[in-house]
């Protein structure tokens, strides 16, 4: 039992392990670096068709096919008009067409760890036909795309600090037949939360009327984390009335609308996001969009009550750090997933947070956080240990007992069981102990995996290069690129495995041979946060095992011996 119970747990651990590693749902690659066209309001981009009325979604509709949202009256040919917002931490392009985000730059995440390499800058997929905060006006069966209709803008620029802590742009444009659409966005310094309010002068929205805020298409970055190991593709995720929904749509056009009380929507990946929090009214549903290929569009729909055309919302565009999000909304943290052990892992992030707090380096970070892990579960570790030895002594016996009672199952059972409490052994004290680990191991795995606490974190790293080895560990959420840490944990892996008591099954005893090796393959190319974490738990174990083997192997010997008298 203590046998095949052993190696499942370790064959479900490189299982799980593989899986995160390899097979996370993988990033679209990043797309060749084009100039986007200028939008010009008397030429409509492509794939634009001609007004046309529409359908808005049904109430009730799960997944619909994409209407095509009627377009404004054409207005004289205006050229388009940027707005930058320097917020300190997030610098924001606005652009008078539709009044919409055309790119924002976070300035404390850099694309690469190069010299001078530009922030990163989240923007729509080169050749997009609309932009971020796109709004739709539904009412009566006709949806109109405010996108298309060209605005002006009160200023050009807007730099704030702590002089200036709030800033707010303005913009107004002709929606036609006598109505006015605006447009306020407020700004705060060093916070990547601001709020946008869209509103219709001159316009008695009729009853079921409602207003859809788009953010996308997609969650375009120039960065390498494409090509960095578990990373997750851009997905939808949002929080209605109490429950996390992921759920994308498969197909190109085809759109998921859930209804609920929405606290947020996001289109988000590993490291970023971009959410949307209703403000007023209260939002009653989130939308998301396949568009064509990985391409995503998420929304968030507000009815309009009162007679008003209104909607506010408060935007979050930057990075998954849980303080920063859960200053913006306390549920957003949820935004975050590490998994089924998410309650473990949450405050296992918190924990490395406060830790790197005094050490400033997260390399020794993860590696006193391991320590300090194995401390914990040291009893339990070695009782697993103990018992492991003494079920190892006792194999020959129980060879002898299958052989004497290879044919009476039930009496080589009494047998075994009445060898074990003569010799004071669980058969499965070595094995409970290990499952007891399992979920604080899953939690701290995905703590690592998923924290971009670790992205562009440095362990051991100089300036210049050193022969085969490079330039160290500069960024432990990437593989290490002179595969030191990974060959050291194969080789204390292996070590670890010839200290381990056996079970004495030859079949067993030869796939476990061949573990170090698969792990070393897997763990190539991990991020060597992982790496790391997993060769000092290796180091802190075979210590252990050193100590018990030292301590609990006399008394189990004795035990043996006099057990023969």
């Amino acid at each position: 039992m203590e046998k095949r119970a052993v190696l499942a747990i370790v064959l479900s651990l490189v299982v799980v392990v593989l899986w995160s590693i390899f097979f996370a749902p993988a990033p679209p690659p990043p797309p060749s670096e084009v100039s986007e066209p200028t939008l010009s309001p008397s030429t409509p981009p492509a794939g634009v068709g001609t007004p046309q009325s529409t359908a808005p979604l049904s109430p009730g509709a799960v997944s619909s096919t994409t209407p095509t949202p009627e377009r404004p009256p054409s207005a004289p040919a205006i050229q388009e008009v940027f707005v930058t917002v320097d917020t300190g931490v997030a610098r924001f392009t606005l652009t008078s067409q539709g009044a919409s985000v055309r790119a924002v730059q976070l300035q404390a995440y850099r694309t690469t760890l190069a010299k001078g390499a530009p922030p990163i800058e989240i923007a729509p997929v080169p050749g997009s036909t609309t932009l971020p905060l796109n709004a739709e006006l539904s009412m009566e069966q006709r949806v109109t795309s405010l996108g298309q209709v060209v605005f002006t803008p009160s200023q050009t620029e807007l730099t704030l600090s702590t002089t200036q802590p709030e800033g707010t742009v303005a913009f107004h444009g002709d929606l036609g037949n006598g109505r006015t659409v605006h447009r306020l966005y407020r700004f705060h310094h060093t916070n990547y939360t601001f709020e946008v309010s869209t509103w219709v002068e001159g316009l008695q929205a009729p009853a079921g009327s409602s207003m859809l805020l788009l953010w996308g298409p997609g969650l375009l970055r120039h960065t390498d984390d494409a090509g960095r190991q578990g990373q997750t593709a851009e997905h939808p995720r949002s929080y209605i009335s109490g429950k996390i929904l992921d759920e994308a749509p498969k197909k190109p056009g085809e759109t998921q609308l859930q209804q609920g009380q929405v606290a947020w929507t996001a289109l988000a990946d590993t490291y970023f996001a971009a959410v949307l929090m209703p403000g007023e009214p209260a939002g009653d549903a989130v939308m998301a969009r396949r568009l064509e290929g990985d391409t995503l569009e998420i929304g968030l729909r507000t009815p309009l009550i009162q007679n008003q055309a209104k909607q506010t919302v408060r935007v979050y565009v930057g990075p998954k750090s849980q303080p920063l999000l859960e200053a913006a909304d306390p549920s957003l943290g949820k935004l975050i997933d590490l998994g089924f052990f998410s309650p473990l892992a949450r405050p296992m992030l918190q924990f490395l947070r406060l830790l790197n707090g005094w050490v400033h380096n997260y390399g020794v970070t993860i590696i006193l956080a391991t320590i300090l892990i194995k401390i914990a579960f040291w009893p339990l570790t070695q009782t697993s240990y103990k018992s492991m030895q003494a079920m190892q002594k006792l194999q020959p016996k129980l060879k002898e007992l299958q052989v004497v009672y290879k044919d009476d199952r039930q009496a080589l059972n009494r047998a075994m069981m009445q060898l074990y409490r003569e010799h004071k052994v669980n058969p499965m004290g070595g094995c409970l102990p290990m499952v007891l680990q399992i979920p604080v191991f899953f939690a701290f795995y995905n703590a690592l995996l998923y924290s971009i606490e670790l992205r562009h974190a440095p362990f051991i790293c100089w300036n210049t290069e050193l022969w085969w080895i490079g330039r160290g560990i500069c960024d432990l959420s990437v593989y290490d690129p002179s595969y030191i840490t990974p060959v050291l944990m194969g080789v204390t892996m292996f070590i670890q495995q010839k200290m381990t008591p056996t079970t004495g099954d030859p079949t067993q005893a030869k796939i476990m041979q061949f573990m170090p090796l698969m792990f070393l393959m897997f763990f190539l190319k991990a991020p060597a946060g992982l790496v790391v974490y997993w060769l000092v738990n290796n180091v802190l174990s075979i210590a252990q095992q050193m100590i018990i083997n030292r301590t609990y192997a006399p008394d189990v010997t004795k035990t043996a011996v006099t057990s023969k008298g």
